[in-house]
């Protein structure tokens, strides 16, 4: 049982959209956190899919219909992006259960792991209104990456080790740095004109789970930072990635950091785009805030 405060209503009527393609511990999170709802005397309708952009108008149906306080996604970053998508503009809140390969979006919003937290959040927490991005219209949570971490992505996407957890980047993060090539991307932003190699757009301050990328982002700002990567070669990138890891990357000498209102990136259309771990079309792009906003069950 949970024996906790409640400080807000109590939500007792939740549709699940859940992603099964997790390990045996995501697995178990899950279903403590379903046993703790039910205990509480919730109900809930649950909707198994792993088809990215399936979730989306699954969500916004579920509602459209009334008959839920709450649409949780049950999954990783890419479930999460899916369900707020079909959600946007809707006054029902996004709820989360964490049970993804990186779960940025959740660690971002301050969500625990632990399935008695999870539950105490969804049944009593508080529903806040957040500004979202959109890249060519389609909305985005957290980041956008174009060239060498969305290449990683891709590699991670057709290699089939996302059942390892976070432990599966390496392999596709060693075969982007083996496969890196020159990217000539232009940089178009309401601060001037630039060029870079690889560019991370965020609104985050972490990056891939647990780096710090930012640390002046925040979900509730309405603008971005803008990451530029100059510099060639697998050498140049590992050292990159070296001070991403540390925390250090803003005192890389190949790396320039921009807070914007807006962003339109040209380059050769074969060069890589991902949107919250996900990959997506190709350039150009332009990124900017969506009109509408997203509701969120937040601790």
């Amino acid at each position: 049982m949970i024996a906790t405060p409640r400080p807000f209503p109590m939500k007792r009527a939740f549709f699940i959209l859940h992603n099964p393609n997790a390990g045996p511990a995501a697995h178990r999170r899950y279903h403590a956190v379903l046993r703790l709802l039910w205990d509480q005397g919730a109900s809930t309708e649950i909707v198994e899919t792993s088809r990215h952009g399936e979730g989306m108008g699954i969500a916004a149906e579920a509602a459209a219909s009334g008959r839920f306080e709450a649409v949780v996604a049950a999954g990783g970053d890419g479930t999460v992006h899916d369900v707020a998508a079909g959600l946007l503009g809707s006054p029902t809140p996004l709820g989360i259960i964490p049970t993804g390969t990186a779960n940025v979006f959740a660690r971002e919003v301050g969500l625990p792991s632990s399935p008695e937290r999870a539950a105490q959040i969804l049944l009593h927490g508080k529903v806040r209104r957040i500004p979202v991005g959109q890249v060519n219209g389609r909305p985005f949570l957290f980041v956008v990456g174009i060239g060498f971490d969305a290449e990683a992505v891709r590699q991670f996407e057709t290699t089939g080790t996302r059942q390892l957890g976070q432990v599966g980047f390496a392999g596709p993060v060693v075969r982007a740095l083996l496969s890196e090539r020159h990217r000539d991307l232009q940089l178009t932003t309401d601060r001037g004109n630039s060029e870079a190699e690889w560019i991370i757009i965020t609104r985050a301050p972490r990056y891939a789970g647990g780096f710090v990328l930012c640390k002046d982002a925040a979900l509730t700002q309405t603008k971005f930072h803008v990451l530029r990567f100059g510099g060639r070669g697998p050498l140049v990138r590992l050292r990159q990635l070296a001070a991403l890891a540390s925390g250090l990357i803003r005192f890389d000498p190949d790396v320039h950091i921009e807070v914007v209102g807006w962003v339109r990136v040209d380059g050769q259309v074969d060069i890589p785009v991902q949107i919250d771990g996900e990959m997506v079309g190709a350039l150009p792009v332009e990124i900017n805030l969506h009109a509408q906003r997203l509701q969120i069950i937040a601790p």
